[in-house]
């Protein structure tokens, strides 16, 4: 079977992470520009979760290659309606201004996490359920996936909030544009070293675990969780170099949309100038 192939696997994963990323901004970014208001796209956004749910709940009956794509791609659906409730401003946090620049240490951490705390809650709770729903199911690979995009996305947000310097992405939408005065883009954090130790050990471990798989169902599932964490580990080093990951999603936004958001941090003057917008969303 073609799917069972790990080149093919390594190649979906990739082009789906490419894809994805691009049409959660399209979706946003076509919401901004035709004035709705952001849960006026609740509708849409629940009915690609609940089918990603579905699609999670199918492939977890399957332990079959089929059914670890099927896992994987409905986790995808639905990590995408968090990001979309995130992205508009929908879902964030109760603190909706700007981080004063005075403000300093655990007060910071505190005014980041109010910043945030609605959105980051509705992910526990997903993914309390979701483990509820399908932990004894005998392909867990949509649950995994699910499992690690929350656990980089926790390792990507400590990394902003230790610092990282170019942690400030033209692809933030204008709806969330105040978490950029969150961000500690004064230094790269000396902790980085870890928490790429610690991603490149979980990549490893899956690798491991796609070479020691005895059915295909595993091994499919293994390389897709691994090529993620290997997107995962570019992302933080995006976070931390002088690149930028605008020229991946040029086509995703508006043009002048990046101007416009570049000024705006610039106003910030404690904030040097600086992926995915999905993966800055906390502070120093």
């Amino acid at each position: 079977m073609w799917l069972a192939n790990p080149v093919i696997a390594v190649l979906i994963a990739t082009c789906v992470w490419w894809l994805s990323t691009g049409l959660v901004l399209v979706i946003v970014h076509w919401a901004i520009r035709k004035k709705l208001e952001p849960w006026q796209l609740l509708p849409l956004v629940t009915l690609v979760g609940i089918a990603g749910f579905l699609l999670m709940v199918e492939g977890s009956t399957r332990p079959t290659p089929m059914g670890s794509y099927m896992g994987f791609f409905g986790a995808l659906l639905v990590w995408a309606w968090h990001e979309t409730t995130f992205l508009t401003g929908m879902v964030t946090g109760r603190n909706k201004g700007v981080c004063p620049p005075d403000v300093k240490g655990y007060a910071r951490f505190r005014a980041a996490w109010r910043a945030v705390c609605d959105h980051e809650i509705a992910i526990l709770l997903t993914a309390v359920f979701l483990w509820f729903v399908l932990s004894g199911a005998p392909n867990t690979f949509g649950l995994a996936t699910f499992g690690l995009l929350w656990g980089m996305r926790i390792s990507a947000k400590l990394l902003i909030f230790l610092g990282a310097r170019h942690a400030i992405s033209a692809l933030m939408p204008p709806g969330i544009s105040h978490l950029q005065t969150y961000f500690n883009t004064g230094s790269t954090t000396p902790f980085f070293p870890l928490l790429l130790a610690i991603a490149v050990g979980l990549f490893t471990v899956l690798v491991a675990g796609a070479f020691a798989a005895h059915t295909d169902y595993s091994v499919v599932g293994h390389i897709l969780l691994a090529s993620f964490m290997a997107l995962a580990i570019i992302e933080h080093l995006i976070l931390v170099l002088p690149v930028s990951d605008t020229a991946l999603w040029r086509w995703a936004v508006p043009k002048g949309n990046g101007k416009s958001n570049s000024e705006a941090s610039s106003r910030h003057d404690f904030l040097p100038t600086g992926v995915g917008a999905k993966r800055r969303l906390d502070a120093r």
